[in-house]
């Protein structure tokens, strides 16, 4: 059962008093350090949104997954991306579930945000980030099956 130490929809636990989402917040601001993990912003948000799905309705998630697997293994670049959910998403078409409609259910996963923000240990969190995305991208193949 989850516990308030752990997120009630991935599983993280907390890494020094810091949720999944602040550590999201603590990996995003390693970027303006570290030029390779900056090249890699889309794959993080990626990656944490993938592993929080309540929040997005069915076809904007169904979309994240086609960029994350275009942007992993066809090189499809964060500009491409960007351009085509530009166009999908334009004017009322909604991404987000209302939030009465959000029903997070949990999903233990091998790694989460928390084996790749590690606290004071940024070196190697391009490499962590890589690891996560292809476990994400494991699931869905494993779901397909």
């Amino acid at each position: 059962m989850p516990t308030s130490d752990m997120c009630a929809e991935c599983g993280a636990p907390q890494v020094e008093g810091l949720s999944c989402w602040e550590q999201l917040g603590g990996l995003i601001a390693w970027e303006y350090n570290d030029p390779a993990l900056h090249a890699q912003h889309f794959l993080v948000v990626a990656c944490y949104n993938l592993q929080h799905p309540a929040q997005f309705t069915k076809a904007a998630l169904a979309e994240l997954w086609v960029g994350f697997n275009d942007y992993l293994y066809h090189g499809v670049s964060t500009a491409t991306l960007r351009q085509q959910a530009a166009k999908r998403y334009a004017g009322a078409t909604r991404v987000l579930r209302p939030e009465a409609e959000r029903q997070p259910q949990l999903q233990r996963w091998s790694m989460t945000i928390a084996d790749v923000y590690l606290p004071d240990k940024p070196e190697g969190a391009v490499e962590r980030l890589f690891r996560w995305a292809r476990i994400i991208q494991a699931s869905q193949v494993g779901a397909q099956a």
